[in-house]
Order: structure tokens, then sequence, then C-alpha cells
């Protein structure tokens, strides 16, 4: 607290920089608590050679630190360094680490005039760097105070939903809340129609329907995401049981995510997809299960090799985002690689000249589809909105696509009549028969 009172003459005054290493839990899982470890002393002295003389450096849990610096006003820079430093490759006991962590920064007196109210504005910012997709910093701001508010209001509206689906679910009966909606997907080939995305949507009385990216991570931080997961697998695979065959295609796949906190529990995951496939009638190879590449740092080859011997087939969700390497990629027993939007999403929407502005996604495109089907593997670009991304996705030798330029996710209700709509015999993709 008496640090907090000083301020450096012509400077600002004192900041405090609370630290998360992101998904650290997938380490102990995959390299051995002692691994763990001795990566922690790591990135401790990272942490300590990285700061400024007279700043002081606290580990305050097992993955968290906190630094607070006399002078703020290098509080971004060092903010910056530590994000570069930490995210450098560890070798410990021989295993190869890579690491990224979130910082939440916050000003003395500004965002708090004594040490529990200082950390407690780094905290809501950490919070704020985490749910902005991980890896960044984030400067405290008054309005994350409300939307932590909001965030736990949130959890507790989920704790109570998720409860009540299971008491609907034990008794058969339809989910109050929860939704399953499906996006279909579509050869480029043949311009076919091949399988179905099943997205959860959870429809809030009174916030509406509330997307995924906000309640998904806080299922997983509370220990809903098992239940959770278990009635969406469920919900999905009866729904694709009642599809119609379409009349120029074969019977259409129905595509799960599955998080990773899910693959540790092995026993758990392989039950429910075995009891969701034997309830059903779905047969085993119209299912598809997708993981993301963040779930490959954990000890997940077990696990998938149980699902996989079940007759579905895998997709590694999200790649050339997360941390999986050839030699992963190669170990593992997927079907299919799904190229994630952020590429899809820099290639022109629709004008020819902004082509050349975007060479750098087109290759990382192309990269990814050459090495899919190098590894026999098919490939699938998410987020595809117009032809003219379509076209260039065609050209980097991609073989599906996923996206608003097919369609949007439609509730379960709906999905006869969209498959009635794509079930045309198309020799290319475009264009699609529009609502």
């Amino acid at each position: 607290t008496a640090a907090l009172s000083t301020r450096p003459e012509g400077g600002r005054g004192p900041a405090l920089l609370a630290l998360d290493l992101d998904r650290f839990q997938a380490v102990n899982d995959s390299t051995g608590i002692a691994t763990g470890d001795g990566v922690l002393t790591r990135v401790a002295r990272r942490i300590a050679g990285a700061v400024p003389r007279g700043a002081t450096v606290a580990r305050i849990s097992g993955d968290e630190f906190a630094v607070l610096l006399p002078d703020g006003s290098s509080a971004e820079a060092v903010a910056a360094r530590l994000l570069e430093l930490i995210g450098r490759p560890y070798a410990v006991n021989g295993h190869a680490v890579t690491l990224s962590v979130s910082i939440g920064l916050a000003l003395a007196p500004e965002h708090g005039e004594d040490a529990d109210a200082l950390l407690r504005s780094a905290s809501i910012a950490l919070h704020a760097a985490e749910a902005d997709g991980k890896n960044k910093s984030r400067m405290f701001e008054p309005g994350m105070q409300a939307r932590a508010s909001s965030r736990q209001s949130l959890e507790t509206d989920l704790r109570a939903a998720v409860a009540l689906n299971k008491v609907e679910l034990r008794k058969a009966m339809a989910v109050e809340q929860f939704e399953v909606h499906y996006q279909p997907q579509i050869e480029l080939a043949s311009g076919r129609l091949t399988g179905f995305e099943a997205l959860v949507r959870w429809r809030h009385p009174v916030r509406g329907m509330v997307g995924p990216d906000l309640f998904i991570p806080i299922a997983e931080e509370i220990g809903l995401i098992g239940l959770l997961g278990d009635w969406v697998m469920h919900t999905a695979c009866r729904t694709a049981a009642g599809w119609p065959v379409p009349r120029h295609g074969e019977p259409l796949r129905v595509a799960v995510n599955v998080s990773p906190l899910q693959l540790r529990e092995r026993r758990a995951l392989v039950a429910s997809v075995a009891d969701a496939l034997a309830m059903s009638g779905l047969p085993a190879e119209r299912l598809e299960v997708e993981i993301t590449e963040s779930a490959l740092m954990g000890d997940a080859h077990e696990t998938l090799k149980a699902i996989k011997a079940l007759g579905v087939s895998l997709s590694l969700d999200d790649f050339g985002t997360g941390y999986s390497s050839l030699s992963q990629l190669a170990h593992y027993p997927f079907d299919r690689l799904k190229i994630d939007r952020s590429f899809v999403r820099e290639l022109p929407a629709g004008s020819e000249a902004g082509a050349r502005g975007s060479a750098h996604a087109q290759w990382m495109i192309q990269a990814i589809a050459s090495l899919g089907h190098g590894l026999g593997m098919s490939t699938i670009a998410e987020g595809v909105e117009t032809d003219l991304q379509a076209e260039l996705v065609r050209q980097a030798g991609v073989t599906d696509i996923q996206g608003y330029l097919v369609a949007r996710p439609t509730h379960e209700h709906a999905i006869a009549a969209l498959i009635a709509r794509l079930d045309k015999p198309r020799s290319h993709v475009l264009p699609f028969p529009q609502e």
C-alpha cells in the first residue's frame, strides 16, 4: 500500500499487472506436474527479467502472477514485453512447451487507491483480456466492472438453466432454454449438401438469444460443460437420425463440437458418444466429432482413438490458430481439417482488386489444404460469405465450405425445408438457391 502512495517525479502513479497463463492445466495434463512446475519456474524468471528495476513480482496462485510497477508510464510496454517473452518456447525435461498469457493492467489511484482495489481492477481487466481471446493485455476501463457483474449474473442463470435442462432431459421432454441450430456444409466440387454442424444456442428468458462465445467459457469454468456437451451430443444425433436423405446425395452427417475439458474425462465422453448413437439409431459414420487445436496440448490421443473406434469421424476445428504441429497432426486420427474463419475473413468479399491484398491469407489456406490432402484428410473453410470467397478457397484446394453464403445456422424445425432448398443437382457450387 505504501508503494501506491508514491508517484515518480514527472511520471505516472504505480501500475499493477495481473497475469494468468492461458490453458496451463493442459501442460500439466500432457507433460506431468514436474514438467509443469519447471515451466512455471522459467516463467517466473522471464517475468523478473522483463520488468524494470524497483518492480515487485509475486506469484498469486499456481499459474497467476502479479507485477507492481512504481512508475505506471511503462505499464503497456512491460505488458507487451511479457507477452512476447512468455510466448517463447520452453524446453523442460525433454518436452517442448509453448505458452501464452493474458494480462490485466490497472493504475493507481485512477483504478484503485489501495492494494485490494487495484488488484480487483487488474483482475477485471485480466478477465476482459481472456474473454477477448486470450494472449493479450487490457487496461482497466470503468465499463468492465458492469460487464463483470453481467457475467456473474449470466453464470448464475446458466447454472439454473443447465439444471433445468438436466431435469427435462431425464424426462425426455423438450428443452426449456437451450437449442441446437444447424449450419449446412457443402462439397465444392459437386455443390451437394453433405451435412450440418450442430451449434448450441441459449434462448435466455430476459437476454434473448445468447451466443456460445459468451456462455461456453462460463460452462467450462463452473464445471457444467460435461452436462451441456452430453445434452448437445444426444440432441444432435437424435435430430440427424430423422433428416431426409437428399435425392442428389448421400445420408447427411452431423458435426458436434467437444470441449477440451470433455476430452479429459475419457470414459464419460466415449460413453456419451456411444449412448447418443445407440439411443438415436444414428449410424456412426454419420457423426463427426470436432475438437479444437488447444485440446491437443492435453493427453487426447487415447480418447480420440476410443471415439474413432466407435466408427465416427474426427475433425480438427479452427486449424491454423492453435498449438498443433505437423508431427501431432500425423499422429492423431483426424479425417478433416477445418480452416479457421479468420483466414477466410481476410479474403476479399466481392472485389477482384482486393484479392491482391489478401495473398497471404490465400497462401495460408492453400498450404493447409495441401497439408490435409497429403495426410488423406478433407478440408472445410468456415465463414464463407460471398461467391468470390467460395471461388478463392476452391482454387486453393479446399474441398468443402460452410458459412452465410450457403445458409445461417437454422433451427431443427426448419431443417427439412433447408435440405429441400439445397438438394439440387449442380456441377458447381455457385450459385446457391436463396430463400
